[in-house]
């Protein structure tokens, strides 16, 4: 009988260690520190929160993984890429405060990135934008005649381009951008194009404020604000719209569900509220 237990405690040890193995090949552990220095016009939290993004970003901008499929971009693009990583590939995170005086708060976070995301995320970011000239001209040299876009056809209807939200800690996202659009094409005198060169205008939403201050010990108080310009392509602001909400949250419950309804919340009401703007657009 002990024989036969200590074979099963072999054998279970044996099963751990290749189930083990098998999970680190499909992930790479990562980690990363980064500080942010106390200043009176942010909270602890806001100032917390900055010291855990940047250390994030540290983490999976040093995995080699994500070094070698980004080893042809600048970097500007190589930021957004690691974001993207951070956000949709990153598991497991632990998080470790370092230093956390009148000073400055400084946070170590370690975790796993999916190996296989790492190559899918940046597949898509190296994807080339579609450029309508560009099939004019090869189907030019081909003696090809291209049918009439709705463009040409409706000539009085400007293009407008979405661009992703921008967050105030310099992230931006593209999660809202099915459902702004989706919106717009109840608005009859607006065309959404997905190509920035064709754009008559851009459409910009921004998240300037994600704050929760709390108010007792069982609940606390969520603050945001969300602005969404209007610029023609040549930069100039045409118009701008801000909502700001605050609602009271409970402990426990999920504050990035809670956040992504209010931000979709928000920028709805923003579109609606720069409507009769949007319809009065005409190409000069």
């Amino acid at each position: 009988m002990k024989s036969l237990l200590i074979k099963l405690s072999v054998l279970v040890i044996l099963i751990n260690l290749i189930g083990s193995a098998r999970a680190d090949s499909f992930f790479v552990e990562v980690n990363g520190t980064a500080c942010s220095k106390i200043n009176e016009e942010q909270t602890r939290s806001e100032i917390r929160y900055k010291a855990y993004d940047k250390a994030v970003l540290m983490a999976v901008k040093k995995c080699p993984e994500v070094k070698a499929v980004a080893q042809d971009m600048d970097d500007h693009a190589y930021n957004i890429l690691a974001y993207r990583i951070a956000d949709k590939a990153l598991n497991d995170i632990t998080v470790i405060t370092v230093q956390d005086d009148n000073e400055k708060i400084c946070l170590e976070i370690s975790g796993k990135l999916a190996k296989e995301k790492i190559a899918e995320i940046a597949s898509l970011e190296k994807l080339p934008s579609f450029k309508e000239d560009s099939v004019a001209r090869i189907a030019e040299k081909i003696n090809t005649v291209l049918p009439k876009s709705i463009y040409e056809t409706d000539s009085t209807r400007p293009l407008l381009y979405i661009k992703e939200t921008e967050y105030y800690n310099g992230k931006t996202s593209s999660n809202y951008t099915a459902k702004i659009a989706e919106q717009l094409s109840f608005e009859p005198q607006v065309l959404v194009t997905e190509s920035r060169e064709l754009a008559d205008y851009f459409l910009i939403p921004k998240l300037i404020l994600s704050k929760i201050e709390p108010i007792n010990e069982t609940n606390s108080r969520y603050s945001m604000s969300v602005m969404i310009e209007l610029r023609k392509n040549d930069g100039t602001l045409v118009d701008s719209e801000t909502q700001n909400r605050y609602i009271i949250i409970s402990k426990g419950q999920d504050t990035q569900e809670i956040a992504h309804k209010l931000i979709e919340k928000l920028l709805e009401d923003g579109i609606n509220a720069l409507s009769g703007k949007l319809n009065s657009l005409l190409k000069e």
